[in-house]
């Protein structure tokens, strides 16, 4: 394999006839530049230098080796502000492009410094919340995890690994400050999968519990982007945080499931006709149809009185009733529906963006419970 630069933008190219690696099921081979080239080698690797200038240009090269998307080596293009290298095909792009390339995490992180505090959730608010999230993904098993790896538990893990990680790291950069938002904390919280695909394979048993803090993460991530206060609110001890009032305007619906009377609920976002909320009273969480909600009253829609409701229902309307005189001291209560309007069409807008050639959807109308 040789070095291709172009301007300041690097590809890594093999030779012909040259074979990938399926680094998730074995990696035997570190890619690594010596004397200027980029070659193959199996096991421990020591680069040599011809001279001091080639020495130090590789020290400013500071690129992984392995596709961030699959994890296989190959042709890679690099990024200009990150080490993360990825193949023309994973990215996807159909050809190598001709200016100075960076990646989608980066191309997103810039667009998230753009917002700074305007964004849902800036670096103050995230400082306080990654902690959480960070105990959250710190399970029982994940201590291989928790500090940087050493060359005297792995003495070759650094002839594998370009861009160590840890939960360590992360969350002594989360009390920094350092994460501009959700998706940059969650793509640096990658690399501890990444680096653990490369260095023991895609089948070892760390490289599973590697994908569910992974997991773990994401889902912390999400509910953090949904809403700050409610994510922040529900890590406290209070037992009433539900009925705390929050920065975003919650639309309140009666929402049925299949074998349940209509039940008080929060909604915390929607795709489609697709609505996901939170319910009063045990805070359980259900996606339901938009024709199965009905708008919030004071009262009960018909059918649905508290006489026969049990015990469950009537404490989870209680507990509305609590949220509804804290909006009311709040001067949010009746609810500004233009307010509710614009988070549904960021919704859906953010839906849209997020899946390929998807067509505007077309709102219901949502059956509105008749006020007492």
């Amino acid at each position: 394999m040789h070095l291709k630069q172009n301007k300041d933008r690097s590809i890594f190219s093999s030779s012909p006839g040259e074979m990938e690696v399926d680094v998730e099921d074995s990696p035997t081979t570190s890619p690594v530049k010596q004397n200027g080239m980029v070659v193959e080698v199996a096991g421990p690797v020591v680069i040599q230098y011809k001279d001091k200038k080639n020495r130090e240009k590789d020290k400013k090269m500071k690129n992984d080796c392995y596709c961030w998307i699959c994890h296989h080596t190959g042709n890679m293009l690099c990024c200009e502000r990150c080490p993360r290298v990825f193949h023309i095909k994973c990215v996807p792009l159909t050809e190598e492009p001709d200016d100075d390339w960076i990646c989608p995490c980066c191309a997103h992180l810039e667009e998230c410094k753009k917002l700074g505090d305007r964004s849902k959730c800036c670096r103050t608010n995230l400082a306080k919340m990654l902690p959480y999230a960070l105990d959250r993904m710190s399970s029982s098993g994940t201590e291989a995890f928790q500090q940087p790896v050493t060359t005297d538990v792995a003495p070759n893990y650094f002839d594998f690994v370009h861009y160590p990680m840890d939960m360590g790291t992360l969350r002594q950069k989360a009390k920094a400050g350092v994460w501009q938002c959700t998706q940059h904390f969650l793509d640096n919280a990658r690399w501890i999968l990444h680096n653990c695909i490369i260095f023991n394979g895609g089948k070892s048993r760390l490289t599973a519990l590697a994908r569910t803090v992974y997991n773990v993460c994401q889902h912390e991530m999400l509910e953090i982007s949904l809403c700050p206060d409610c994510f922040l609110n529900s890590c406290t001890a209070d037992k009433d945080w539900f009925t705390r009032v929050c920065k975003k305007t919650h639309r309140l619906v009666w929402a049925k499931l299949r074998g349940f009377p209509f039940w008080p609920a929060k909604v915390l976002q929607r795709q489609g006709q697709q609505i996901d909320v939170r319910f009063f009273g045990q805070h359980e969480r259900a996606w339901v149809h938009e024709s199965n909600t009905l708008d919030i009253s004071e009262e009960p829609p018909a059918g649905n009185r508290n006489k026969e409701a049990g015990t469950n229902r009537v404490q989870a309307e209680e507990e509305m009733n609590r949220y509804v005189e804290n909006l009311k001291k709040a001067g949010r209560w009746p609810i500004d529906i233009s307010k509710v309007k614009e988070d549904r069409d960021e919704d859906e807008e953010e839906d849209r963006s997020n899946t390929d050639n998807s067509a505007p959807r077309k709102k219901k109308k949502v059956p509105t419970a008749t006020l007492r």
